[in-house]
């Protein structure tokens, strides 16, 4: 691996290509799973970004790490990720965006023992596969070309911020609009008829087809 991993241009354009893998990866278990398409993730355009932020942990702090030692560092620096992505997410909108309460060996419905397992697997194909191959890739274009495009795509990415998540806030608006009711989880019948109303409040709703909305959240919630 050569010598521009800590260049921010690098980490950006590192943070933006695993950011498109997992939603690839989330697309396509969603085909295979629904047998169609949908645009999974908070944001518009094509990236996930909790993928892009541990894809840049994994690569920055594990690539001089062991196989072993990748494997674990990057199941648990996954799951807080994943844990602490979720507890925010649900404060932010009153919103349980995903939940593994289901799930066998689960912690608070955030995170599970599935998700463990899978990202100590993927932490090792990044830190020992993908991260070299695109660090040297990235470092063999023009550096200023690359920075030129990469200030494009970090302008759209924030836009793309702005409007995903003041659509969030008035799909969350809508929802408690509709439901009146302030001590129980709105309905997915309601979120349907809310759902008709946008195709943007449509699209977060197929993203998150198991999302759990409040009106508000319960005193005695557990954390």
């Amino acid at each position: 691996m050569i010598d521009y991993l800590y260049d921010a241009y690098v980490i950006f354009w590192i943070f933006v290509l695993y950011s498109f893998i997992g939603w690839l990866i989330e697309v396509m278990a969603s085909l295979i799973n629904k047998r169609k398409f949908v645009n999974r993730g908070f944001l518009i355009g094509p990236i996930v970004p909790i993928w892009g932020i541990g894809g840049v942990i994994i690569t920055v702090l594990l690539r001089n790490c062991d196989i072993f030692g990748t494997i674990i560092m990057s199941a648990i620096l996954g799951t807080c990720l994943e844990y602490i992505v979720n507890f925010f997410m649900e404060r932010m909108f009153k919103a349980r965006w995903w939940d593994y309460s289901h799930l066998p060996f689960n912690l608070n419905g955030r995170i599970w023992i599935g998700s463990f397992i899978l990202f100590g697997l993927l932490g090792f194909l990044v830190a020992h596969v993908l991260s070299p191959i695109f660090v040297d890739i990235i470092g063999g274009f023009n550096k200023k070309l690359v920075i030129f495009v990469g200030i494009i795509v970090c302008f759209l990415v924030v836009i793309d911020c702005v409007l995903s998540f003041t659509i969030i806030k008035n799909l969350k608006l809508s929802l408690d609009g509709v439901c009146k009711d302030n001590t129980v989880e709105i309905s997915k019948m309601v979120m349907n008829k809310v759902s008709e109303k946008s195709k943007s409040f449509k699209r977060i709703l197929q993203a998150f087809p198991n999302a759990i909305f409040y009106e508000r959240f319960k005193k005695n919630k557990t954390e």
